[in-house]
């Protein structure tokens, strides 16, 4: 075998093994991070500054209705692993239309009704 036919054969078989390397890598960053993510998150909701209620992931897919004394609303549903303000009575409609959280520390918040959703999750980077 000639000099040059071994550093090509060196080469295959240094890429490959990178390769596997990086393969492996992503699956335990995926298995570590996001899986285990899923497992541990909790969906806080505040009422004027104060909690309100922190429910576990886990539980399940459901809507809770954070109403004040005036009658004025917020509610959150939770779905699939993400959370939401799905509606609210409160003029400008922010906090609805922030869309899905589904990642630690995501918040949304509604200024009028004094309500902010906040996404938290035990042992996460």
């Amino acid at each position: 075998m000639t000099p040059g036919e071994l550093m090509k054969k060196l080469n295959y078989y240094l890429t490959i093994g990178f390769l596997g390397l990086v393969l492996l890598s992503a699956a335990g960053l995926y298995l570590t991070q996001y899986r285990g993510a899923e497992q541990a998150l909790f969906l806080e909701i505040h009422k004027d500054g104060q909690l309100y209620k922190k429910i576990p992931f886990a539980a399940g897919d459901q809507e809770i209705k954070v109403t004040d004394e005036a009658g004025h609303y917020n509610l959150i549903e939770i779905k699939a692993g993400q959370a939401r303000v799905k509606q609210a009575d409160c003029p400008n409609q922010v906090c609805v239309n922030a869309g899905w959280l589904n990642k630690p520390n995501q918040i949304t918040f509604c200024a009028p009704n004094k309500v902010k959703v906040k996404l938290t999750g035990q042992g996460i980077i």
